[in-house]
């Protein structure tokens, strides 16, 4: 094949699409939305499709997109047991493959992840997960304090594919593809009063920690992930890695971060620049900035004065992937405006449907890749 397609979409609350047999539901809005579903996938015209909030377990998901992506293999492990997915609750991860396209993959064992992360934690990690540190609002004391011998892990552990790519001269090519829905930043207390009070905060403590407290959760996500590409790298220095899917974080400092952290998400999971061949390029660094968005928030009532227009799906990979042809770079390369969100195509399918039969609230975000030439 002489390019790569890879695209990844977030399809909401897809297993609400299913009945308790596992079956896609055949009564309206259902059947009219599973309709606009595998009409986007079709124009989407992908290689490799990563989906997150799929259906929950294997035969679930195998029902599910046989009706969508008839044109797909699901890439499983064999087992229902989430614990072999390392996901809790019901919005799964998967990869699909295109029929007829020379690709295969299997995924890796996550006891293969936890053995090459362990090490980046050193006395941090507990198992099954890492300790963390963060703010708790105590009620009874109205004082707001720091628990410092908790612990997290992914809920929704990150799948890696392992992709192999039949080439031209018969010849195999493969690359890692880390699929991701990290934790999401919702507000489980709700906010009072004027967002830009100067004593919103000071009001608000439980507020404080509950923000602080999703937005180290997630960071600790992406950390883990940073520390698997890292100790990839120790043992291949050119490992061709792409990392995608739903992030629940953009690039740039929001409010709260701005007011209590000073970091972004994308900053943490991307790496030092001067580390460049570790370093990861970003699928929509040459695309519309105005464009740039996956998700419509609405009206956030934290900051109601930003753009509700976010990016929250991303498309990422290492620079063996990118740059002139070299010893060591990856046989595909990353197409010079490659990246984009598919606002077109997803437009065109929701136009001629009501809001029922919607597809999903994300927009799917794409990455061509090219075969090198010598």
């Amino acid at each position: 094949m002489e390019s790569l397609k890879l695209v990844s979409w977030n399809i909401e609350q897809s297993d609400q699409l299913l009945g308790p047999d596992h079956s896609p539901l055949a009564t309206e809005p259902y059947s009219a939305r599973l309709a606009a579903i595998r009409e986007e996938i079709a124009e989407l015209d992908a290689d490799v499709l990563a989906v997150t909030e799929g259906p929950k377990g294997e035969q679930r998901a195998l029902s599910f997109f046989r009706s969508v992506a008839p044109n797909y293999d699901l890439v499983v492990r064999g087992t229902d047991d989430p614990h072999a997915y390392g996901i809790s609750g019901t919005q799964w991860i998967w990869l699909l493959l295109r029929k007829g396209r020379g690709l295969s993959g299997s995924l890796q064992h996550l006891d293969r992840w936890r053995e090459l992360t362990e090490p980046g934690w050193g006395e941090q990690w507990r198992a099954p997960g890492w300790e963390v540190s963060y703010p708790i609002f105590d009620v009874e004391a109205k004082s707001l304090h720091f628990k410092i011998t908790d612990k997290h892990r992914h809920y929704r552990h990150p799948q890696v594919l392992g992709l192999q790519v039949t080439l031209p001269d018969g010849s195999h090519w493969h690359c890692e593809i880390i699929a991701c829905h990290l934790k999401s930043k919702i507000n489980k207390v709700h906010p009072k009063g004027d967002p830009y009070a100067a004593d919103f905060f000071d009001a608000q403590p439980a507020l404080v920690a509950d923000v602080m407290t999703s937005r180290i959760k997630l960071t600790t996500e992406a950390t883990d992930i940073r520390h698997y590409i890292e100790a990839r790298f120790a043992a291949e220095p050119d490992a061709p890695i792409i990392v995608v899917g739903d992030l629940n974080d953009g690039p740039g400092k929001e409010r709260i971060e701005q007011r209590f952290m000073y970091h972004d998400l994308l900053s943490n999971l991307q790496g030092d620049v001067f580390l460049a061949r570790q370093f990861l390029n970003h699928a929509l660094f040459d695309f519309d900035d105005g464009a740039r968005w996956s998700y419509d928030l609405g009206r956030d009532k934290l900051d109601p004065g930003r753009s509700p227009r976010i990016l929250l799906d991303h498309i990422l990979f290492t620079q063996s992937l990118s740059g002139r042809n070299r010893a060591g770079a990856a046989a595909f390369r990353a197409r010079p405006s490659g990246g984009l969100v598919e606002h077109d195509v997803h437009h065109r399918v929701a136009a001629r449907r009501a809001r029922s039969a919607q597809t999903s609230d994300h927009r799917p975000v794409s990455m061509v890749f090219d075969l090198r030439t010598s």
